[in-house]
């Protein structure tokens, strides 16, 4: 069984393709539509965490703001 790294830090052990690839913010999702896991990146103007479920496409938009949550994983139904 594969794992599932859901960490915004990439191991030590890794090494980028690109030495220009910048390290990108994501949450963990667990989408109750499909039964899928699934990481949303925050949106380049950094206001939410944007992305669709990689089977049916329902889309998910998580806001940034004060008084927000530091939680790392959702589910959405």
């Amino acid at each position: 069984m594969g794992q599932l790294d859901l960490s915004s830090e990439p191991s030590p052990n890794k090494t980028t393709q690109n030495n220009n690839d910048t390290k990108r913010r994501f949450v963990g999702v667990r989408f109750n539509c499909c039964g899928v896991y699934w990481r949303i990146y925050i949106n380049q103007s950094e206001t939410a965490y944007e992305g669709r479920c990689p089977k049916c496409g329902k889309p998910v938009k998580l806001k940034v703001g004060s008084g927000g949550t530091n939680c790392r994983f959702f589910e959405v139904y």
